[in-house]
């Protein structure tokens, strides 16, 4: 499967709030792929811990032709359309689009790691791919989904209602 976390803890002068960027950057990803399923969202306390606001988090699966690079491509792209700013790691932002997943592409260049090397670590991506597969197995740590998990009970994750 192929994972693209989405998260946003900005409003932006394009779509509003949060859940607005989301919900935007998502009707963009369908005109690039075919995205196959969406996670519920959720608001989910920055990583790591900061006085910054929280975010609005989820993750689509797609199915594409597109090479790895490829939509890494499509990603920086759709968040330099939101006027994303690329500083400081971790700095508050409008959009975040990552690429968690290719398949069982397991990727270490200097542009694109994959799957994602904190992807394990963070339950804002875990518990979404869970709402999509939670038998879907991480190609390095041999692991299902809903086991990584479980290991994450202390991060701080709410599902929120979105009309989508």
């Amino acid at each position: 499967m192929i994972f693209i976390a989405f998260g946003s803890n900005l409003s932006s002068e394009l779509f509003g709030d949060p859940i607005q960027n989301c919900i935007n950057a998502i009707e963009i990803l369908k005109t690039r792929f075919n995205v196959e399923e969406i996670s519920k969202f959720y608001r989910t306390e920055p990583i790591p811990k900061s006085s910054q606001s929280w975010f609005i988090n989820g993750v689509v699966s797609i199915k594409t032709d597109y090479k790895p690079s490829e939509v890494l491509d499509n990603l920086l792209q759709i968040e330099k359309s939101f006027k994303r700013i690329r500083g400081v790691k971790n700095d508050p932002r409008v959009i975040d689009l990552d690429l968690i997943s290719y398949n069982e592409i397991i990727l270490n260049t200097k542009d694109l790691v994959l799957p994602h090397p904190r992807m394990h670590q963070r339950k804002f991506v875990l518990k979404p791919i869970c709402d999509i597969n939670s038998e879907w197995i991480h190609p390095v740590l041999k692991e299902k989904a809903g086991n990584l998990l479980k290991t994450l009970a202390k991060q701080k994750i709410f599902n929120i209602n979105v009309n989508y």
